[in-house]
């Protein structure tokens, strides 16, 4: 990539992250940018610098590292990606690398409260009386966003959420897990089994 199509790349991100009807993977992950207005920004050398640097590959995950990070992905600027896109793109990295391992961990804590509270496997799920076990542990930080989507590709249950809860904090978990997801390649049968082994 060259400097500009980094910066196209960037605003192609922005809007998959912000506009519900804008799909990064339909329009090849860039939005239309002219090279005038690009070369007159104040941050035009960073991009410059990610250009010759990183790997096409390695650019989207830069950007998108960010953009994950976030608790409100769509209150991203480039002056955050800035600061701490480095940090972000190797925790990202260290969580893609390390997944099963972490995802299982992410697992044990789930059977350590449900022998905890008593519980059964359903009522993490459950949408009655407020938010699911399972939704306020990854509100808290307890399983990553990574988890929760596994959670879901192997036994949709979010599709009930999204008709359950109204409420703007859910509203900006889902749609965070909806355009996160396309992302993720996931082998949904060795999750299926992993899940299974742990629960069952």
């Amino acid at each position: 990539m060259q400097g500009l199509d980094v910066y196209r790349t960037y605003l192609g991100m922005k809007q998959h992250f912000t506009n519900p009807d804008f799909d990064f993977f339909k329009y090849d992950g860039k939005v239309k940018a002219s090279e005038k207005k690009y070369q007159e920004r104040s941050d035009f050398y960073f991009f410059e610098t990610l250009s010759r640097k990183l790997s096409d590959q390695e650019i989207k995950e830069y950007l998108l590292s960010s953009f994950v990070a976030s608790d409100d992905p769509s209150k991203v600027w480039i002056g955050d990606i800035k600061r701490s896109g480095k940090d972000c793109w190797l925790a990202w990295q260290k969580q893609r690398q390390s997944e099963q391992y972490l995802v299982s961990q992410d697992l044990d804590r789930l059977v350590m409260l449900l022998e905890e509270e008593g519980h059964t496997f359903n009522d993490l799920f459950e949408t009655m009386g407020g938010h699911p076990p399972l939704l306020r542990l990854f509100i808290k930080r307890s399983i990553s966003l990574e988890t929760l989507i596994i959670l879901d590709m192997v036994l949709g249950f979010m599709k009930q959420w999204d008709k359950a809860f109204k409420d703007p904090l859910w509203e900006m978990v889902s749609f965070k897990v909806k355009k996160y997801r396309p992302f993720l390649s996931i082998n949904k049968n060795k999750y299926t089994k992993l899940i299974k082994d742990k629960f069952l």
